[in-house]
C-alpha cells in the first residue's frame, strides 16, 4: 500500500492508493441515506460502517486522506526545536517547532531504508539523525547528512530525492492538524461558532501535560466518538459519578452546514466550579476569565474524525484516537491548563487525582464499548432511531455521510473515465 506524494503549496500530500468500489463497499454507500436525515428521522450507520475492515480502508481514504486530522497541541511543543512522534493510521509523524518556533508537521520516515526516526518519544533537538545509518535531516526536513554515500551521489545531489516531507497543518485553539491531501478547506473558517463558546478558556495559550497512551481497545473510531458526544447514557451508564453534570441539562444546536467543524453540546452542572472527579470539583484554579454560565457547564466537543475534548472550568481534557483496524484503536490522552496552574509545586499531586478520576468514567466506558462492538458483529445488529439527547449522533452522521459519498462519487468517475479510455 504506496502513497502518491506531490508538492502542494510549499508542502507535500501523500494519499493512499485509492480502494476498489466493491459490491460491499457500494452496498453500503447505498444505505447511508437514512443515516444523513434530520434527526427525529435519522437512524444509526449501517453496522458495517463499525466492523468491516474493508470499509475502514475506504474510511482513511475518504475521511483521514482528504481532511484534517488532529496529532496534538502546541502546550506539547511550546519552545524552538520541540517536538513529539505520533503514529496515524501506520504513518509516523514527526510534530515539532523549528529553529524560528514555526509549527510543522513532517514524516518520522527515513528516506534511506525506511527506518521510523523519534519512535514514540518526545523532547528538544537540533537535527533528526537516523539510528539505523545516521542519515541527518534539519528541522525542514532536508537531508543534510549522509555518510558514505558521496562515491553514489553527492549530497546536493541526493538531498532533491531524499527528504522527510512536510505536511500540509493549521492550528485551531492551539490543537495541531494535518491534512494529507493538502487540499481540505481551512477549519478554522468551519469552526466559527465554537470558537466564540470557547474564547474565554484561551486553549491556545494553555499549557499541556505529558500525553499518555491507553492500551488498544477493541472498538471502532466512530463508536469511541458517538460514546463521548452523547449525553444519553451519562444518566445510565455513569449514574453516580455523573449526578454533578445531569443529562437534563446537557443543550444542543442546531446542525450548520456551513459551520460543520465539530459536533458539540455543553451539559450544565448543578453546582459552580464541578468537575470530573471523585469530589466533582475542580482541584486546580478556575480560568479567571471565565463568565458564571461557563463555570456552570463542561463543553463536549468532537471535531472529527479523531478530536474529543472536554472544556471545563479549570482546564481542558482531550482524547487523540488513533485508529489501528476497524475493531481497533489507541487513545492518546491529554490535559490542558494554564501556565500558571502547572507551575504550582503540588501540581503533580493534584494531577494524579484528576486522572484518577477521569479513569473512573473511562473505565465504565470500556465496558460498555467493548460490549457494543461486540454486538455490531452479529447477525441483529440493529440500525436504530435516535433518542432526544442523541441529536451529536445524527449530526455526526451528516458530517461522515456527505464525505463518504463524496469519495464514492470519485470512486465512479474514476471507473467511467477508465471504461470510456478502454
Amino acid at each position: 500500500m504506496t502513497a502518491h506524494l506531490s508538492k502542494i503549496d510549499h508542502h507535500y500530500s501523500a494519499l493512499l492508493e485509492d480502494v476498489e468500489l466493491t459490491p460491499k463497499i457500494r452496498e453500503i454507500l447505498g444505505g447511508l441515506d437514512p443515516s444523513a436525515q434530520e434527526h427525529k428521522q435519522a437512524i444509526s450507520l449501517p453496522p458495517e460502517c463499525y466492523t468491516s475492515e474493508e470499509w475502514f480502508e475506504f474510511e482513511k481514504r475518504a475521511v483521514f486522506d482528504r481532511d484534517w486530522v488532529c496529532v496534538g497541541h502546541l502546550g506539547m511543543i511550546p519552545n524552538p526545536g520541540d517536538f513529539h512522534a505520533i503514529n496515524m493510521n501506520n504513518d509516523p509523524l514527526i510534530v515539532l517547532r523549528d529553529g524560528q518556533g514555526v509549527v510543522k508537521v513532517m514524516s518520522g520516515v527515513c528516506a534511506h531504508r525506511g527506518r521510523v526516526l523519534c519512535e514514540g518519544t518526545a523532547g528538544n533537538l537540533d537535527k533528526l539523525a537516523c539510528p539505523l545509518h545516521h542519515w541527518t535531516y534539519n528541522l525542514d526536513g532536508e537531508l543534510i547528512g549522509a555518510p558514505e554515500m558521496n562515491s553514489v551521489l553527492p549530497l546536493a545531489e541526493l538531498k532533491k530525492q531524499a527528504f522527510l516531507p512536510v505536511l500540509r497543518s493549521e492550528v485551531w485553539n492551539g490543537f495541531i492538524f494535518v491534512n494529507m491531501d493538502g487540499h481540505a478547506k481551512p477549519l478554522a473558517p468551519r469552526l466559527k461558532r465554537l470558537t466564540k463558546e470557547l474564547e474565554n478558556h484561551h486553549m491556545g495559550e494553555m499549557a499541556a501535560t505529558p500525553t499518555f497512551d491507553f492500551p488498544e481497545y477493541e472498538w471502532n473510531w466512530k463508536y469511541m466518538q458517538e460514546n463521548a458526544i452523547e449525553p444519553y447514557h451519562t444518566w445510565y451508564l455513569h449514574r453516580g459519578i455523573h449526578d454533578f453534570a445531569p443529562s437534563r441539562l446537557a443543550s444542543f444546536s442546531e446542525w450548520d452546514a456551513e459551520d460543520d467543524g465539530a459536533v458539540y453540546h455543553p451539559t450544565g452542572f448543578l453546582e459552580l466550579d464541578a468537575n470530573f472527579n471523585m469530589s466533582f470539583k475542580c482541584l486546580f484554579p478556575v480560568i479567571k476569565t471565565l463568565t458564571e454560565k461557563e463555570r456552570r457547564r463542561v463543553m463536549f466537543v468532537t471535531v472529527l474524525p479523531n478530536l474529543f475534548f472536554g472544556a471545563v472550568p479549570d482546564g481542558v481534557f482531550y482524547y487523540i484516537i488513533r485508529p489501528q483496524a476497524a475493531n481497533r484503536i489507541v487513545l492518546r490522552v491529554g490535559f490542558l491548563y494554564p501556565p500558571e496552574t502547572i507551575k504550582d509545586r503540588n501540581f503533580d499531586y493534584i494531577f494524579k487525582m484528576t486522572v484518577d478520576g477521569l479513569c473512573a468514567y473511562n473505565d465504565q466506558d470500556v465496558a460498555s464499548n467493548a460490549s457494543v462492538h461486540q454486538g455490531l458483529k452479529s447477525r441483529f445488529a440493529p440500525r436504530s432511531r435516535y433518542a432526544p439527547k442523541e441529536r451529536t449522533l445524527s449530526q455526526m452522521n451528516r458530517w461522515l455521510v456527505q464525505r463518504y459519498k463524496a469519495y464514492g462519487d470519485a470512486l465512479e468517475a474514476r471507473e467511467r473515465a477508465a471504461a470510456a479510455g478502454r
